[in-house]
Order: structure tokens, then sequence, then C-alpha cells
């Protein structure tokens, strides 16, 4: 049965209304996760390339998920990258089972570093190798230098064999650069969306604040200790102090008190907030290192 047009770009065989046209309107969810853990592995590798396996599950005949991914030992270069090693994978895979991960793999994804995302003739012949172990199997090509904050470059791509699907795929202009290299020729664009649960908003939420996890982190045990010293001997000095002043404040009138406190510490007000700083500190160390000793 032929597949629906109506994916991203024009499909080859256009003039040709007898050649079945692979249906784009599948869709590929990945998770907050594997895209951070993608984009990260990706810019760790700049100017090379780089590659691994994308985890997941197959819903439908429309919709596949990214659960997780995870890098391979492949050797890259500015502008390829080695085949997937199929030994390494299927060990990989029941290494997985053993810890009680059910996914399949799903794909695989590799880097190119500011030159966008396409197919290569290697590529090509990576996802061949790809879709004779699961015909779903997807390639998905990330640009670590080209995305920016609230962008990421990055596309999925499947050879030239038609998938039928139902659902309507989203329409987007191809580059020309991946016009250049086959798309719509060798293989088809496949369209993205993200996948994210209330947990992982307020995680993605929280990455620009340089400061969230400083709660967690202990200072050392003798520093600690040895300012908390420092704060008691203030906290006694102020206290004599402020004996002091209230002998003072005894001996004198509300006015004549008035005029002579002009000018003066009024140990307090500094004893008051000296009490509040230690507990506060001393709390926070507390909490910290019960949290610790419980998540870590």
């Amino acid at each position: 049965m032929q597949g629906r047009r109506g994916g991203r770009g024009g499909q080859p065989g256009a003039g040709n209304p007898e050649m079945p046209q692979p249906d784009t309107s599948e869709q590929i969810y990945i998770s907050s996760l594997a895209l951070l853990k993608m984009l990260k592995h990706a810019r760790s590798g700049i100017p090379f390339e780089v590659m691994g396996l994308m985890v997941g599950e197959i819903l439908d005949d429309y919709t596949i998920t990214v659960v997780d991914v995870f890098s391979m030992p492949q050797k890259g270069t500015t502008v390829s990258v080695e085949s997937v090693d199929p030994v390494f994978q299927q060990q990989f895979m029941d290494m997985m089972k053993q810890v009680g991960r059910d996914q399949i793999c799903v794909g695989w994804y590799h880097s190119h570093p500011g030159f966008g995302p396409w197919l290569s003739g290697t590529d090509v012949e990576t996802q061949k190798s790809q879709e004779m172990l699961n015909p779903r199997a997807v390639a998905v090509v990330v640009d670590p230098v080209q995305s920016v904050k609230g962008k990421v470059v990055i596309d999925a791509f499947r050879n030239i064999d038609p998938q039928t699907t139902s659902n309507i795929g989203h329409i987007q202009k191809p580059a020309l650069v991946a016009i250049a290299h086959g798309l719509n020729k060798y293989y088809y664009s496949i369209a993205l969306n993200y996948r994210k649960n209330e947990f992982e908003q307020k995680m993605l939420m929280n990455l620009n604040k340089v400061n969230w996890g400083q709660a967690l982190k202990n200072r050392d045990f003798k520093e600690q200790q040895g300012d908390t010293e420092e704060m008691l001997r203030e906290m006694v000095k102020l206290t004599g102090e402020y004996n002091k002043w209230i002998q003072e404040e005894n001996k004198k009138t509300k006015e004549e008190f008035i005029v002579s406190s002009v000018g003066k510490m009024n140990p307090k007000n500094h004893l008051t907030s000296g009490i509040e700083e230690a507990l506060n500190q001393n709390v926070m160390e507390c909490l910290g290192s019960m949290i610790n000793t419980v998540v870590f």
C-alpha cells in the first residue's frame, strides 16, 4: 500500500504517480533526558563526529519513543564516523536486559558539528545495516555547533523504503545541503517531537539556575567548625557589651541614653543577626548531611 504524501519537503518520483511515495508522517518522540545526553555527547566530541545508540519503544505504526541514549566506542573524524559494530550493539542490549531495561534499540544518532543534519554515503550504509536488524530503525543527526539556547538543530531520517502510517506529519522545507546529499532520493526525513513529563519540566526550568544545587553541597567539617567557634566567641563578646549597654540604660534617663548612644554600635542588633546566621548555617549543614546520607 502506498504511503500518504504530506511529510517534510518534496518526495521522490513526484512526477510519477505510480511510484510508491515514502510516508514521512511518522513521528519520533525524544525524551528530555535523551536529548540532553545526546547534545552533551555531541559537544564533547567537537570538532569530531560522535555516535551512539537510541533505546526506546515502537508504540504503533506512526509513533516511536526514544527514552535514553548511550554513546558507542566508534572513532570519528571531522567529516565521517565509523559504522555501528553489530557485535557491540548486541552485547549492549543483552547487558541492558540484565539490569531490567526492557527497551529495544530504535536507531542510532551521530553528530555533524557545524554542517547541519543530513546523511552522507557512509551514514546511508550504516542506516541500511540498522534497518536489517529493525526495519523501523531511525537515524538521528544533531549539530552541536549550530544548536543554540532555545533551538536544537536536529533531524531524523530513514532510507527510502515506503513505510505506511496513519498520522499526518509536519511539513518543513528541507535544507539545500540535505537535498544535495540525497534527501528524498536515498532517504527521507521524519517529524521530530519532544516528550516531557511534569518532573522533567521542573528539572529543565532549574537548569539555568546556577545555585539551585548548592544546598546539597556540604562545607569542609573543620572549616565549618572553625567558623562556628569564631561566631560563638563573637557572641560572647557581644553579650558582655550588651550587658554594659543595659547597665548604662538603667543609670540614665531615656533622653540622656538616646543622646549618648548616637554613633555607637548597638550590640543587641548585632547579637540577634549573629545568632540567626549561626543557626541558619548549622541547620543547613545538618540537613545537607542527612539528605546526602539518604540519597547518595
